[in-house]
């Protein structure tokens, strides 16, 4: 089948048209405002200038991309085993129980070497008994990252709000947006 340029022109205005049309969305989106998720059941302001992942699942944001500083919302079932550890989350755990499992998680993942916990305390998230666990790690490439993670249970579901960049410029510039994402972050149905 010989390709002209008139199939090329309209292969190209048929793949516009879908795009504009609604039809195929973009992976990334400018953020700014309210963000709600009725699904995952969690409401946060979002910063203006950053871009939203176009996802069904977890809230993922970055500024200057994923490897530089990015914010997520995640959920995960306590009835689920985790990605990298045997220990799993049951109903009622204490909120310290719940980051000593989050962190052996990490411990044992083969993407985060060299996980070091600069700290693993109890705080309050939205209206909830949570954790609070700051710590660093480093790719299989080299580069150090920092993270804050605040977590807690929810019923029969662990939400965890974190923030990780690369420890040595982004981490201290992006902290403040990070802490008023977190402070915005609210439940829609308190479970």
């Amino acid at each position: 089948m010989q390709v002209t340029r008139a199939s090329s022109v309209g292969a190209l205005l048929l793949g516009i048209g879908l795009l504009v049309g609604g039809c195929v969305s973009l992976p990334w989106q400018p953020t700014a405002g309210l963000y709600s998720s009725p699904a995952e059941n969690f409401a946060v302001e979002l910063p203006q200038g950053w871009m939203r992942l176009n996802s069904n699942e977890d809230l993922l944001i970055t500024r200057d991309g994923i490897l530089l500083q990015h914010v997520s919302v995640e959920r995960a079932a306590v009835d689920r085993p985790l990605k990298s550890t045997k220990k799993t989350l049951t109903r009622g755990m204490q909120p310290q129980a719940v980051a000593e499992v989050i962190i052996d998680n990490f411990m044992s993942s083969e993407r985060m070497l060299d996980v070091k916990v600069v700290e693993n305390r109890p705080v309050q998230v939205a209206q909830y008994r949570g954790f609070r666990l700051v710590y660093t790690h480093r790719d299989k490439n080299g580069l150090r990252f920092k993270s804050v993670l605040h977590g807690f249970l929810a019923g029969d579901v662990l939400y965890a709000i974190r923030y990780t960049a690369a420890e040595r410029y982004y981490f201290a510039k992006d902290l403040p947006t990070f802490e008023q994402v977190l402070a915005s972050f609210r439940l829609i149905r308190p479970v």
